[in-house]
């Protein structure tokens, strides 16, 4: 009687090393993901100008730029999202309040707002007036 071998998958090294997660590897996508993103608002703002003679992305910086800022943007939201992936089960728990009293909260947090910006415009008038008198007197 013959025994039958089993027959092993041969797995491509390319596609283990692809496959495998690395620890520091959605750190380096985030930072990447970032300066894709900010060089892409930099071209579009004209901060950074591109010579129409460039090859290849001179013609079509614009183009060029949204493009880096839709890629960089998708990136940062892949790369941002295993981070926030545990926390998706416990919003759903989350007890929420009905309307009227979660309205009731809304409007107490605006006028606290209100209240504490025009606080801060009273000191910033006051300060502004003292220093004002002190520099006339020196």
């Amino acid at each position: 009687m013959a025994i039958k071998e089993k027959q092993v998958e041969k797995k491509s090294k390319l596609l283990e090393i692809l496959s495998k997660d690395y620890r520091w590897e959605n750190y380096v996508f985030f930072i990447i993901s970032l300066l894709v993103l900010v060089l892409g608002t930099l071209i579009l703002t004209n901060t950074i100008t591109i010579n129409e003679d460039a090859f290849l992305i001179g013609p079509i910086a614009n183009i060029f730029a949204w493009l880096m800022v839709a890629f960089g943007g998708l990136a940062l939201i892949y790369a941002v999202y295993p981070f926030f992936k545990p926390a998706f089960p416990e919003i759903k728990r989350v007890t929420w309040l009905k309307g009227l009293k979660y309205f009731g909260n809304v409007l107490r947090v605006f006028i606290f707002i209100i209240i504490l910006a025009l606080l801060f415009v009273l000191y910033d008038y006051f300060i502004t007036a003292a220093l004002g008198k002190i520099m006339e007197n020196i």
